[in-house]
């Protein structure tokens, strides 16, 4: 559904990001919005990250990858993870190994394949997992936009990006300096 994409774009660098993403205007409580909630949206998010539309019901999956989902924020967004945010992904991983296989090359990479909701958690976890075991987690941000609070992996050779994106946010906050600065008495 078209629609439920306004606003929204794979902006984070990596799917657990992008998942965690979801949720739009995170940092300003009245305007926030959980796009899993929309109609169509998760499927079609499904497809565009590649994870594909698996058969069933997708709602039945909804809390599942919700609690993924803010597990990760917590995880990612604080450079200080809490414990029991660890050991509760220590339990979906766990979990998530039971069903994964290892697909047939070097580096090993574990992957479940998704052909049933019931799978969804487990394979976005494994991908969560890659990101919280690899060296990009130093370079995750958080949008610097007001009331944004996305994240994503600065992938910039200074390591200087601020927002989300140059031409969402960036141009929001441009606009807003822009407005105070002619406002401003000479």
């Amino acid at each position: 559904m078209a629609d439920s994409w306004h606003g929204y774009r794979l902006a984070g660098g990596h799917l657990a990001l992008d998942l965690v993403n979801t949720v739009s205007w995170r940092g300003d409580p009245p305007r926030r919005l959980d796009r899993l909630e929309l109609p169509g949206f998760f499927a079609d998010w499904l497809e565009r990250t590649g994870l594909g539309r698996p058969d069933g019901d997708l709602s039945a999956a909804l809390p599942g990858v919700r609690e993924l989902r803010e597990l990760l924020y917590d995880l990612l967004a604080d450079s200080a993870p809490r414990q029991a945010d660890l050991d509760r992904f220590g339990e979906l991983l766990a979990e998530a190994h039971t069903r994964a296989k290892a697909e047939p090359a070097l580096p090993v990479r574990w992957s479940v394949r998704v052909e049933t909701p019931d799978d969804l958690v487990p394979a976005l976890t494994l991908r969560a997992d890659e990101l919280l075991r690899s060296p990009d987690t130093a370079n995750i941000r958080q949008c610097e936009g007001r009331g944004c609070a996305w994240l994503f992996i600065d992938t910039t050779r200074n390591h200087s990006r601020r927002w989300c994106r140059s031409d969402d946010c960036g141009n929001r906050e441009r606009a807003r300096r822009h407005y105070r600065r002619a406002r401003e008495p000479v």
